[in-house]
């Protein structure tokens, strides 16, 4: 899969921590919140013809949710062989007969660290599978920030209107992330439903991006995300737009933020005024000072800005689930797509100036007004950021 190092630049290179993982080959697409996503998800289960491989933090039983369910159903029921991983307690608000439902109709689910009481396990209820990915025929591949839920669904059809961003990928990196899911499948699937991600075939090259798929693993590589962000973060030079629902960092990522924007570089923080985690949200603000200080400029959404994106300068680009906090960094399996080309990058970066545009950004003087017990309460949070 690896590109040879002649077709990629030295400059573009250099934002990635393994240059040797960069896959050339590729045409990539954003898509903006479940307006763009949803559709296009749709649509390429139904275009299936081979199988699906699927996996989601959330898959809620709701309206959206039981569109997905019909569409899977209409694919197994055409003899698409559908793999569908849920995580148990990312789909906890989910009732169990929503998936039997799908298992009758041929789609194969499996729960991912189910949670039995007679048998408790503390360290399979807190280590979760926080991925969203699609893979439709081993040719098309997604993944980015949003689940299956009303939240991502747009106000005029009554949802929530969460912002958000999925990548579409088509090239050879297709079968990378197919080959992660059912890594993560095969361990907990019955031997008949097992795929060897050695028999994937590779997909031939489809554009000229080139790309990294990263991602860790239940038992090692916990940090390959985080350094891969926190190489991409050193080497900024003019600018770097970060969006992110629970930011939570640690000192290290502190510390080369506040080197970006000490260096002269336009660092930019996009969050939302208010997640759905209170205490994530205190956490969040105990960095919000020092970051300030060293002319970090912090946006704060009144949308829920549920987006995980890191753009750097005007070539590079990591779009996934991984969140800044401790919970994706030690204990979630996460996925992400570090992608070295200009024009998707300018299309990330309008996105993030538009949603910029309409947030409200928090000043040194204004932040310092916050009462003393609020001080204390973020400091606390913040102590806890392990735990969260």
């Amino acid at each position: 899969m690896t590109a040879s190092p002649q077709s990629i630049p030295l400059s573009s290179a250099g934002y990635i921590e393994d240059p040797q993982a960069l896959v050339a080959g590729h045409v990539v697409k954003l898509l903006r919140n479940g307006v763009e996503t949803f559709p296009a998800w749709l649509e390429a289960i139904d275009r299936a013809r081979v199988r699906i491989s699927i996996e989601m933090y959330i898959f809620s039983d709701d309206a959206i949710g039981q569109k997905f369910s019909e569409a899977l159903a209409r694919a197994a029921q055409r003899g698409v062989a559908v793999r569908l991983l849920y995580d148990f307690v990312g789909c906890r608000a989910t009732p169990a007969a929503f998936f039997q439902r799908m298992r009758g109709f041929g789609i194969h689910v499996i729960a991912y660290h189910k949670y039995r009481f007679w048998r408790p396990r503390l360290w399979s209820l807190i280590r979760r599978n926080h991925r969203k990915t699609l893979v439709c025929d081993g040719r098309l591949a997604f993944t980015g920030g949003l689940n299956i839920a009303n939240d991502w669904v747009c106000l005029a059809d009554g949802g929530g209107d969460w912002h958000d961003a999925v990548i579409q990928i088509e090239g050879p990196a297709v079968a990378r992330i197919e080959a992660t899911f059912l890594r993560t499948w095969n361990r907990r699937a019955p031997r008949r439903l097992r795929l060897d991600p050695a028999r994937l075939v590779l997909p031939a090259p489809a554009g000229d991006v080139s790309l990294a798929v990263v991602s860790n693993t239940e038992l090692r590589d916990r940090f390959a995300i985080r350094r891969a962000a926190l190489h991409a973060i050193r080497q900024c030079r003019a600018r770097l737009y970060l969006a992110n629902p629970y930011f939570v960092p640690d000192r290290g990522i502190l510390r080369a933020l506040q080197s970006a924007a000490r260096r002269g570089a336009d660092v930019r923080l996009l969050l939302p005024m208010s997640s759905d985690s209170m205490i994530l949200d205190l956490a969040a603000r105990a960095v919000f000072a020092p970051l300030l200080a060293a002319s970090v400029r912090i946006f704060r959404s009144r949308a829920v800005i549920h987006t995980k994106v890191l753009a750097v300068d005007d070539v590079f680009v990591s779009i996934g689930s991984y969140n800044f906090d401790h919970r994706s960094l030690a204990y979630n399996l996460e996925l992400v797509v570090n992608v070295v080309d200009a024009g998707y990058a300018a299309t990330v970066v309008a996105m993030l100036d538009g949603d910029m545009a309409a947030s409200e950004e928090l000043t040194q003087e204004r932040f310092a007004r916050r009462s003393w017990f609020g001080r204390i309460l973020e400091r606390l949070a913040y102590s806890l950021r392990q735990w969260l």
